[in-house]
């Protein structure tokens, strides 16, 4: 009943964790998407800072950079210095040329201009106009950029709007979209363009959109590769290049999803570039800014470049000049050339290097989330602060190392952040709860048993369900009283100050002894110890357990031999005695003083047994009830006795050792006195005589042969009554 609570508010956990997945209210979806943002964007700088650049060797930057415009002069350029450009770059071996930079308005002709400031001053003559007109072909430098685009693979670039507004004529659309496509396709959809004035795009081999959207936060990811406008669909201008670089069309790909249309990628002869349903993709990014070649616009124009710098290249000619707004802020790093962007989609499509988030995405961070929430929200109740608190340390680390292996491997982006946090959660708020709870109930357990019980009791009483409480109540049990042998002849021959020594220095080991084998402290009376199994914690093997702990406890006595002869103390010899059955337990005594203890016949029957060992000349003496069916222990049967205060007898026995101790030697020698014993019961006192005599002539030091042959010698002179029955009474204690 414990574990309910938390365990109940792990599953409330786990089901806001799926709500916020399947939502659609817009500020939760927003700070979803800036959590996941964030997670992308701190795997991708891991990834790309870390590793080494994989470029394709046949994509180039032409930049119009600040040193080109001081060499060059201003932008924009004449359209005569961009085709001397266009030439420089086809004679060192350009394949494809794709311009990150607008035409979209004519540049004024000179001969034009001087015509019109002419004749606002009224200075033109018939001859002036004829001979300005006859040259004017000469000055149009639209016309001869034009002319050099001719034959060669140039790619122009345009920009689509979502407003209404067009600008000169669009280039001949990728694909036309069927009117079910239009419908179901997601397809980002633009309603006005920018596009080139008309002999550019003409002359030019095609054109592609330079569009690129930032996410919410403003930093940039993706970028589309497809734009449809009215039911067209158009290339992006890193796509469009790539067209011309391999002679190729486009395709693209789409599935069926509960009978809708969604996209899925673009065919580009065997290529497959994965997309969203939009038709964007996330950036390849390979490393910070200027990590592809660059070239500087100048050097191109003067010849300054390795003889086959550019040969076979794609080239981008676009600027990172300053204050020409191309810079952007990226995933990887801010500012980021917008030319650059181009040329890493590029190397995406060449490479196939191409990230990818398929619409199925969403079940699969579903499955996860309910997966790791129930799992949490069941178990983490019954898992310990430390367990937690490993947890919260590696389950993250763990997930995220998963998520990064599988976006390596495949490509996939999965989105692990929900389920870490709510594994993070569920985590807390049963560490929470532990310390506000279970702390409280440790510590109420400490104050009632930690005076008796070992500390490892403590953890089992909090993992169990049960309420431990003080009340008195009746168990079965077995209880061990320990007492030292001789102990006020000892206690005389020592000062006070060494008598309480000694005795710390027997009970200390005596008392982690009980605690090993899950006992319960009662009491210590002067030199005597008592202990019980069965409370507060039940325990099923309390025989057994009080067993085991008594032969280590006489092995334990032969180990302080040394420590006592060392501090020059008497040697201590114990009497052990166990008796199990029914007792009552529970916290007793007076307002003034209470103790944790169990009463009862039985107890008293243990204590009594104890004070037989003497008498026997033995360690461990236990009743039949705890050597009922333990098979683990070898045993000496000592006696049927009747001890004062009891009207009925019970048998006793010896504990000799555990069975996987047991000597041929021991056992041959227990057999004949077993033997010895049978025919002293049934009074064939002489059968009994001659064995317990051979046994006391090999081992003279074991008084029960002793007590035996003198018992038996009485009834040989006096015979037994007939009512006999083998009980012997011992009157005194």
């Amino acid at each position: 009943m414990n574990k309910l609570i938390p365990i109940i508010l792990g599953l409330i956990i786990f089901m806001l964790s799926i709500w916020v997945l399947l939502t659609s209210n817009k500020l939760v979806r927003q700070v979803v998407e800036r959590l996941d943002n964030l997670a992308y964007d701190l795997q991708l700088r891991t990834r790309v800072l870390t590793g080494k650049p994989q470029i394709a060797d046949n994509i180039a930057i032409i930049d119009i950079d600040d040193r080109s415009l001081k060499t060059e002069g201003r932008w924009p350029w004449s359209r005569v210095k961009l085709s001397e450009l266009i030439t420089a770059l086809t004679n060192k071996g350009a394949v494809v040329m794709a311009f990150d930079i607008f035409f979209s308005e004519a540049e004024i002709n000179i001969a034009d201009k001087v015509l019109e400031e002419l004749n606002k001053k009224e200075l033109l003559s018939p001859a002036l106009i004829d001979l300005l007109t006859k040259y004017k072909s000469l000055f149009d430098h639209d016309a001869i950029l034009a002319k050099n685009f001719l034959g060669k693979s140039v790619v122009l670039a345009i920009g689509f709007l979502p407003r209404s507004q067009i600008q000169n004529l669009l280039p001949t659309p990728a694909l036309t979209l069927s009117q079910n496509q239009q419908q179901s396709l997601n397809i980002v959809n633009a309603a006005g363009y920018i596009s080139n004035i008309s002999i550019l795009q003409n002359a030019s081999a095609q054109a592609g959109f330079i569009n690129i959207f930032a996410d919410s936060d403003g930093i940039i990811r993706r970028a589309p590769l497809l734009i449809q406008y009215e039911g067209k669909v158009y290339p992006s201008l890193a796509l469009r290049a790539v067209m011309e670089f391999f002679g190729e069309n486009i395709d693209i790909i789409t599935e069926k999803y509960d009978e809708v249309i969604k996209l899925e990628g673009i065919k580009l002869g065997t290529l497959i570039i994965p997309t969203d349903e939009r038709g964007q993709v996330f950036i390849p990014f390979v490393g910070r800014s200027f990590t592809f070649p660059y070239y500087s616009a100048t050097d191109v124009l003067h010849n300054k470049l390795p003889k086959d710098a550019l040969l076979g290249k794609i080239l981008f000619i676009g600027t990172s000049a300053t204050g020409l707004g191309d810079l952007h802020s990226t995933a990887v790093q801010s500012p980021f050339p917008g030319v650059e962007i181009q040329a890493t989609l590029v190397n995406g499509i060449l490479k196939n290097n191409f990230s990818f988030r398929p619409a199925w995405v969403t079940g699969a961070n579903l499955f996860i989330t309910i997966f790791l929430g129930l799992i949490s929200a069941i178990f983490f109740p019954f898992l310990g602060p430390r367990q937690l608190g490993s947890i919260i340390l590696l389950v993250p680390s763990i997930l995220l190392f998963l998520n990064n292996w599988i976006w390596i491997e495949t490509k996939l982006i999965l989105s692990f952040l929900i389920p870490v946090i709510s594994v993070l959660c569920i985590a807390i708020l049963n560490i929470i709860y532990g310390y506000l709870f279970e702390t409280r109930k440790r510590e109420r357990l400490k104050e009632m048993f930690g005076q008796y019980v070992p500390a490892t009791h403590i953890d089992e009483m909090l993992k169990s369900t049960s309420d431990f409480a003080l009340q008195g109540e009746d168990r079965e049990m077995s209880v061990l009283f320990a007492d030292i042998r001789n102990f006020t002849s000892i206690s005389e021959n020592l000062s006070a100050t060494a008598l309480v020594e000694m005795l710390n220095t027997f009970f200390t080991p005596m008392t982690e002894i009980i605690f090993k084998h899950q006992g319960t402290i009662d009491k210590y009376v002067g030199d005597l110890i008592m202990a019980f199994w069965g409370a507060p914690l039940k325990d099923l093997q309390h025989t057994s357990h009080a067993i085991s702990a008594a032969l280590e406890m006489c092995e334990q006595v032969k180990v302080l031999a040394s420590v006592l002869e060392k501090h020059e103390w008497p040697p201590i010899r114990i009497g052990i005695g166990i008796n199990s059955g029914r007792m009552s337990v529970g916290d007793m005594g007076s307002q003034f003083r209470r103790n944790y203890t169990v009463l009862g016949d039985e107890v008293n029957l243990a204590s009594r047994v104890e004070s037989l060992t003497k008498f026997y000349g033995v360690n461990i003496i236990i009743t039949q009830n705890t050597a009922k069916d333990q098979v683990d222990f070898i045993f000496r049967k000592l006696d049927k006795v009747r001890v004062k205060g009891k009207k009925t007898g019970i048998e006793i026995y010896e504990v000799i050792c555990g069975v996987h101790d047991l000597t041929k030697e021991l056992k041959k020698e227990l057999a004949s006195y077993h033997q010895a014993l049978e025919y002293y019961f049934s009074q064939q006192w002489q059968l009994a005589y001659d064995i317990l005599s051979d046994l006391h002539k090999e081992y003279p030091d074991k008084k029960i042969y002793e007590i035996y042959i003198n018992r038996i010698q009485e009834f040989m002179n006096t015979p037994a009554s007939p009512d006999w029955d083998g009980i012997y009474i011992h009157a005194n204690k």
